[in-house]
């Protein structure tokens, strides 16, 4: 990407504030200098002593902004233009990214977003948990475009006789902008929008359809059509003969995830797969998902992220390791190929089912799974009190509070943190650092490129 160029100061960068905004009596452009970068990527300043949020402003820079919301305690501006730009500044890649709501930072260089995802994460760790990691990880980074493996799209419907397209929300809205490509999506991907856009005015009812799935294995691609009204005869024809021309499978889903089924009749729905890497004289190990499974869109960056939480665990053969929300067993099988038994537990028992057939097709016989409610309390479950030195915390945005002390209590001499949200994981690392573990190695890891979304890694010790 080509960085934003004095020259271009002047640009019109931001769209005028939507009808869906709350209005403001006060409507006139102002000028502000951006202090910094907020955790949702709006530039932070402070004017008439409040906080002032600006949609589309950076560090450094001096905009002309409108209000679009006030309140009591800040106030929230979109830019209108960029008088002076950060030197990290650049022109956005993708057509639609004034309107979509997928991506927020593509006006941020890459490396930049890193580094300020980084910093606000460690400003994080330091402000609620009150705790400093011994080493930080250099920045986990992968491919910053095309990266995506799955994707969720509505129907567009304008206005008058032009045509259906797909479409993503548009940002801090429910409407949709209407795509024909996305800059972060997998190629695959992108070709099926393409194919689909043209399909969509062909059938009969396309608006029986809420929203469309995309989701890639590493060879394979799955469409799912979510239709909370019956499709036609016709359209479910027409919608097969295309994926089978282009070698997709079909899913439809009437209603919620228990709904799912293939178009074919086939019974198997895990029909997709991924790799992760050998270690030594591994094999590879291939793991089987459905498209309604939970998986890491970002293969690159997952396939790093799990030799890095090899590395940091270390597992060995007198290793006996505990992994909790274990999904199809992502983490626990590549531990069960080093340490001498690995449990994953996960809540969904569907996910548990797939993570006992993932096992049994890599030939990971001390690899056990079990289905729990993480939430609750653990101490009666039966692989409590089996004894583990070790242990990997996959959690989701809300984290893993309930678990802290339950788990310290088995006294593990490693706790592996994997997290997606840097608020709910410093006040987690607060609360092991009252039970005596210290953050010893930590680091941030670039999932999501080009969005304000932080996933980070932690290794705590005893």
């Amino acid at each position: 990407m080509a960085r934003f160029s004095r020259s271009g100061s002047k640009r019109r960068f931001y769209q005028q504030p939507t009808k869906s905004q709350t209005a403001v009596t006060d409507d006139s452009p102002f000028e502000v200098q951006i202090d910094r970068l907020s955790h949702d990527g709006r530039g932070l300043a402070k004017r008439s002593g409040k906080t002032l949020f600006v949609d589309g402003a950076l560090p450094g820079e001096r905009v002309q902004a409108r209000y679009n919301q006030r309140k009591s305690k800040f106030d929230q501006a979109v830019t209108l233009q960029v008088i002076e730009p950060s030197p990290e500044r650049v022109e956005p890649d993708c057509p639609h990214y004034q309107h979509c709501g997928g991506c927020q930072l593509q006006h941020l260089h890459s490396e930049a977003q890193i580094l300020a995802k980084q910093q606000q994460a460690l400003d994080q760790l330091r402000r609620i948990g009150g705790v400093e990691p011994e080493q930080q990880l250099e920045p986990l980074d992968g491919p910053h475009w095309h990266y995506r493996r799955r994707a969720r799209l509505g129907i567009f419907k304008p206005k008058g006789n032009n045509p259906l397209s797909l479409g993503f929300r548009r940002g801090q809205s429910n409407k949709l902008t209407p795509i024909s490509q996305c800059a972060v999506l997998a190629p695959r991907a992108n070709q099926l929008i393409e194919s689909l856009n043209l399909l969509l005015n062909e059938l009969q009812q396309p608006l029986a359809i809420s929203h469309l799935e995309l989701c890639l294995g590493d060879s394979e691609l799955a469409l799912v059509i979510r239709h909370p009204r019956p499709l036609l005869e016709t359209d479910q024809q027409a919608l097969s003969q295309l994926c089978q021309e282009q070698h997709w499978q079909l899913y439809l889903q009437p209603a919620g995830i228990d709904s799912l089924h293939r178009l074919d009749g086939k019974s198997e729905l895990a029909s997709l797969s991924y790799r992760l890497p050998s270690k030594g004289d591994d094999t590879e190990l291939q793991l089987a998902f459905a498209p309604g499974d939970f998986t890491q869109i970002n293969a690159d960056i997952n396939r790093n992220m799990v030799q890095l939480a090899m590395e940091l665990l270390a597992p060995e053969p007198q290793d006996r390791i505990l992994d909790l929300f274990c999904g199809l067993g992502n983490f626990t099988l590549a531990l069960a190929r080093r340490a001498g038994e690995v449990v994953g537990v996960e809540a969904v028992e569907a996910m548990v089912q797939r993570g006992r057939a993932n096992a049994d097709r890599n030939g990971c016989s001390n690899a056990s799974f079990h289905a729990a409610d993480l939430t609750q309390p653990i101490q009666h479950l039966p692989w409590y009190g089996q004894g583990f030195n070790k242990v990997l915390l996959d959690p989701p945005r809300a984290g893993a509070a309930e678990l802290i002390e339950p788990l310290c209590r088995l006294q593990p001499e490693q706790i592996l943190y994997i997290s997606c949200d840097p608020a709910t994981l410093a006040r987690d690392a607060g609360l092991l650092a009252k039970q005596g573990y210290q953050l010893q190695r930590w680091g941030v890891m670039n999932m999501f490129p080009h969005t304000t979304h932080v996933e980070s890694i932690a290794l705590f010790h005893r």
